[in-house]
């Protein structure tokens, strides 16, 4: 069942993040990263990462590659923490916990997120599996596809009320990332030109359906088992799927994307862990 393979999978990621955790001082701002990390989450962005890479050689173990594991949710966390901020999205809970802004104050968590994204980088340049070449197109890969031609113009539309292109904000916000994890994945399992593209196509797919998914169970999920504050885009007049298309429509495009996502697999011969990922994402509950 992929539910139980995904959850050994995110106890090896935990793994890697206690034994990477920066420490120094001063002791509240580690103590305010520590916390933001301990939080939970299901740590797909590395997953598929990892998973990608033994899609093309399944003998990659994920010791050979836990720094750059470890610094993709290092990325995705620092997001995480400055989308909560008040001038944000103003959440108070993640994950069932209160946000790092709300247990540390505004201005540490702004600092905990600029801490977690630069030491990404520093992580990724410590790995010593990966040669030179391939790091330096990891780190171009991460910092494009999240930088301001990804993620960062994602979140600008994502807060401007009159910028309705839904399409920009998700493709940009989320699938950029989902992308990059998988491409990368195809570069450190080895693989060609053409391996590397289908499972890039494959990401940017899966993150379209995750974000449209994530709009509907906001829409209509279950505040507790959610973790967080759910109807709050509706509550902010936010531009989403459900918003334009209704819910049945948005879950027929999520269903879409994930079809289109399988799809694009089948050029690889060890598929079956990423076709069930693509599928898992549209069964999470509503």
């Amino acid at each position: 069942m992929i539910f139980d393979y995904l959850k050994k999978q995110r106890e090896l990621i935990d793994r890697y993040i206690k034994e990477l955790l920066p420490k120094g001082k001063p002791d509240i701002l580690f103590e305010a990263i520590e916390y933001t990390l301990s939080s939970g989450g299901k740590r797909i962005r590395p997953i598929l990462l990892l998973e990608s890479a033994r899609a093309v050689n399944p003998d990659i173990e994920g010791e050979n590659i836990k720094e750059i594991l470890v610094a993709i949710e290092f990325v995705h966390t620092y997001s995480l923490v400055h989308d909560d901020l008040p001038a944000m999205d103003d959440d108070d809970f993640r994950r069932g916990k209160l946000t790092c802004h709300k247990v540390y104050g505004e201005a540490m968590a702004v600092l905990v997120g600029d801490g977690l994204l630069t030491h990404a980088f520093h992580l990724i340049s410590s790995n010593r599996y990966l040669s030179p070449e391939d790091l330096i197109k990891v780190i171009r890969i991460i910092s494009e596809k999240t930088g301001l031609y990804g993620m960062i113009a994602g979140q600008a539309g994502d807060i401007l009320p009159d910028f309705e292109d839904v399409n920009f904000i998700h493709q940009h916000k989320t699938a950029k990332f989902m992308e990059a994890c998988c491409e990368i994945g195809g570069i450190v399992g080895g693989g060609d030109g053409q391996v590397q593209d289908a499972l890039k196509n494959y990401g940017f797919s899966i993150g379209m359906a995750f974000q449209i998914w994530d709009d509907i169970l906001d829409e209509v999920g279950d505040e507790p088992k959610l973790g967080k504050k759910v109807r709050k885009d509706k509550d902010k007049n936010k531009t989403t799927f459900p918003k334009l298309y209704d819910v049945e429509v948005s879950k027929k495009k999520a269903f879409e994307y994930v079809e289109a996502a399988v799809e694009l697999l089948k050029i690889i011969e060890n598929r079956d862990i990423l076709a069930q990922i693509a599928k898992f994402i549209v069964e999470r509950e509503v």
